[in-house]
């Protein structure tokens, strides 16, 4: 077994000999490496390779955020954590610019430990290299310039409910996930996993929003698409507001209780998150993708892999497991097209999303649509006792459909 490689950075001696003395028990799977200041680690890093570098991120002559910028910018397949005591909502912004997570001190050793198996089981999972280098830079999600200002607006406003805010967040896969991203992490200290918009907001604060996550996500300038992207754009929107409305309605038909159904609107808000990785990172490669799928017969996943070198739902499943969404959401969309091949036999939120994504109709998305269609899997179906509730969720695909076509 090749032993992971784990650089910590932090200039205190103390903390240092803690981390050794706290990881001692998983010496025979990952090789620790530490440096006290962010050039050593740069240095350390040009000779060494390493798996996931975790920095403190007040630091003497250049701090962790700039430190994990440059990592970023160098070893872009490296995953980078922020460790720290400093908890400003300034700190927490910086980190979150460059940073795949954000611990904590103190911070136990069970925590620690679960989240570094966390990301090398998810590194395990997807198992393909070219995800990890092609998602370096997790943060630079594409998002409509219009969304940027309407949230902006609302923010702005007095008179705002965490509701609206949420409305607004819908329109946007990109901003829902850094939103989750940010409450489920050590910084807010829950006690549980936030799978609510609304629940996000209201835990976090309206007006704590511009700083904490807009300040983070927003700096990219993103320049103006062509008009073919920009119809690809807008279709995906599209396609997330009715998949995940309909999802939503499906798991209250079926009497999903708790934050299921909030997982089931997730999941269909977050189905084809790859796609806009795709677009953020695509370039000519995307746009030889839309040119086969207009023009081939060729399957869908298989021509991902074949232009990008993996698939939409595989870089959406790495880059929201990296952010610690609540893993219902992220199985709904890795196994979106496959559903028969989860282990788990009941309704849940991968149910809601793969038939809500097969039941909306793609009529007005151009010659591209095809990105869109999934077959139903009637044996997934089967399996769950679940084939006679068809009808009726096709009433409800009816309606979502319906009321869309009137906004």
């Amino acid at each position: 077994m090749n032993k992971k490689n784990i650089l910590f950075v932090d200039d205190n001696d103390n903390v240092i000999s803690g981390i050794q003395r706290q990881l001692r028990p998983y010496r025979n799977f990952w090789q620790l490496f530490f440096a006290k200041t962010g050039q050593q680690a740069l240095e350390l890093m040009a000779a060494q390779p390493i798996d996931l570098i975790i920095s403190e991120i007040m630091l003497p002559e250049m701090r962790g955020d700039e430190l994990l910028a440059k990592v970023l910018e160098q070893h872009p397949a490296t995953v980078r954590m922020i460790f720290s005591g400093y908890t400003s909502e300034d700190s927490l912004q910086k980190a979150l610019e460059y940073a795949h997570q954000y611990l904590t001190k103190p911070c136990s050793p069970e925590n620690l430990h679960e989240a570094i198996t966390q990301v090398f089981t998810i590194q395990t999972c997807i198992d393909n290299p070219q995800i990890i280098s092609g998602l370096g830079d997790i943060n630079q999600l594409p998002s409509l310039p219009k969304i940027y200002r309407e949230l902006n607006a609302a923010i702005a406003d007095e008179n705002t409910t965490p509701r609206i805010i949420a409305d607004i967040f819908a329109k946007d896969p990109g901003l829902s996930a850094k939103l989750l991203q940010l409450i489920n992490s050590p910084y807010f200290g829950m006690k549980r996993t936030v799978s609510s918009l609304s629940e996000a907001i209201n835990l976090i604060g309206i007006k704590r929003l511009n700083n904490l996550l807009l300040s983070a996500h927003l700096k990219a300038q993103f320049p103006a698409p062509d008009p073919e992207t920009t119809l690809y754009m807008e279709y995906i929107w599209q396609d997330a507001a009715k998949v995940s409305e309909l999802a939503r309605l499906i798991a209250l038909a079926e009497n999903q209780q708790e934050d299921r159904p909030d997982q089931a609107y997730l999941g269909g808000l977050l189905h084809n998150l790859g796609l806009l990785i795709f677009l953020s990172r695509g370039g000519h490669k995307l746009k030889t993708l839309i040119e086969q799928v207009k023009h081939t017969d060729i399957p869908i996943r298989q021509l991902e892999t074949t232009i990008f070198g993996f698939t939409a739902p595989e870089a959406a499943t790495y880059l929201l497991s990296l952010w610690k969404i609540p893993p219902r959401i992220i199985e709904a969309i890795l196994l979106q097209n496959t559903p028969n091949q989860t282990d788990y036999d009941g309704m849940n939120a991968l149910t809601a999303v793969h038939v809500a994504t097969c039941l909306i109709e793609h009529a007005s998305a151009q010659d591209f649509q095809r990105l869109f269609n999934i077959e139903l899997d009637l044996a997934y179906l089967e399996r769950l006792g679940k084939t006679d509730r068809l009808a009726d969720w096709q009433l409800l695909a009816t309606k979502v459909m319906t009321s869309h076509l009137k906004k």
